[in-house]
């Protein structure tokens, strides 16, 4: 009788540590962003570079680790610099939070995984999970750094994200008849008030000569100019380009920001109103 009670006791403290483990990796302990894009358009300011890259990212936010696994791939040169760097946003810069380069592949092309612990003084967790640190990986060509890619995690309640809003020259107004076309990736946090962008473009007619975020106005009104980032912007028939602003209630208002009142547009000397034109809609 008291083997078989033996027995039973340790199943039942087998049961429990299992289920205690299971606990600490509930889903509400975790959060994840897969295939992250690192590229040079993110860099600030830009890179011409064909080297590219992506990163896999998770968050424990029991333990406080941040575990994450990079990949790169046609740098230019043997890599002289990797690093999470913070905090900043899109289209801004910052100083080494996290130095990995001594572990990392000395290759043109690689990957790598590691974690850090996000101890509230290098690496914060609120501003973590606002979108505040990114990767980047220096060459000897790009000292500054080569490509780029924002840490960001998507699926939480105070994030709302749209991929792959279409700039066409269908919905200037009036409509223009062009080959150009685009799309725009946007996210918006409702704590920072950040609204953040990654806009791609191809085939324009001619330079660009503008550059902006115009409102208030639905589809088929027009607007004027709420946030010009021209002043950064490749003057490139194709490109890419990565920016942040600040919704501040003034020029640009978080209600109608969400209500689809604001849009991208890229003007250039043949289109002066603008050749390609993408509705912010959610």
């Amino acid at each position: 009788m008291m083997k078989v009670l033996c027995k039973f006791g340790m199943v039942c403290l087998l049961v429990m540590l299992f289920a205690g483990c299971e606990d600490h990796e509930t889903p509400q302990d975790v959060v994840r962003q897969n295939g992250l894009p690192l590229s040079g358009s993110q860099e600030f300011p830009a890179r011409q570079t064909g080297a590219s890259g992506w990163a896999d990212v998770s968050y424990n936010k029991t333990t406080h680790m941040l575990t994450f696994t990079l990949n790169w791939a046609n740098l230019t040169g043997i890599p002289t610099g990797a690093h999470i760097h913070g905090t900043a946003a899109r289209g801004s810069n910052a100083g080494i939070k996290f130095d990995f380069f001594k572990d990392i592949p000395q290759t043109q092309s690689g990957s790598y995984s590691t974690s850090v612990l996000v101890d509230g003084s290098k690496i914060n967790e609120a501003d973590l999970l606002n979108g505040l640190y990114y990767f980047n990986i220096h060459t000897p060509m790009n000292g500054g750094g080569e490509i780029r890619g924002q840490i960001e995690f998507y699926d939480q309640p105070h994030i709302v994200v749209k991929k792959g809003l279409v700039l066409t020259g269908m919905q200037q107004v009036p409509a223009v008849s062009t080959n150009a076309s685009g799309t725009v990736d946007v996210m918006y946090n409702k704590s920072t008030h950040l609204l953040s962008y990654f806009i791609k473009w191809k085939d324009l007619t001619g330079t660009p000569t503008g550059s902006h975020i115009h409102g208030t106005a639905a589809k088929g009104a027009n607007a004027g100019i709420q946030h010009d980032f021209f002043p950064n912007f490749p003057r490139d028939l194709a490109g890419e380009y990565s920016n942040s602003v600040m919704v501040d209630g003034v020029k640009i208002k978080e209600t109608e920001l969400l209500n689809g009142l604001y849009y991208f547009n890229i003007h250039n000397i043949i289109y002066p109103g603008g050749e390609i034109r993408a509705q912010i809609e959610w």
